[in-house]
């Protein structure tokens, strides 16, 4: 090998050493996540697909697309949901007093 392709194989190679630092600082920084979670709040504890969305599962049913809701929507159909408990509630209350 020349000088030139041994200074490149080495870039290469501090590069590669700098990914794979790089890809366990994520992982890390994931698994304290979920540690935080399972102390802290055990039943919010997020998915494995949620924390890990990057790692491919063979599951059928994520195999087909879903159409993109926009965040708006799922917002507005959360605050509607929350409106209509909120009437119910009321309804019931009303309902109770007379």
């Amino acid at each position: 090998m020349t000088l030139k392709e041994v200074v490149i194989q080495v870039e290469a190679n501090r590069l590669r050493h700098m990914d794979a630092l790089r890809e366990r600082g994520i992982m890390d920084h994931k698994l304290s996540e979920l540690i935080a979670f399972a102390m802290n709040e055990p039943n919010k504890m997020p998915s494995i697909q949620k924390m890990y969305g990057f790692l491919n599962y063979d599951d059928p049913t994520e195999a087909q697309p879903k159409e993109a809701v926009p965040e708006w929507q799922q917002d507005r159909l959360e605050f509607m949901k929350q409106a209509e408990a909120i009437r119910a509630a009321r309804n019931a209350k009303q309902g109770g007093e007379s």
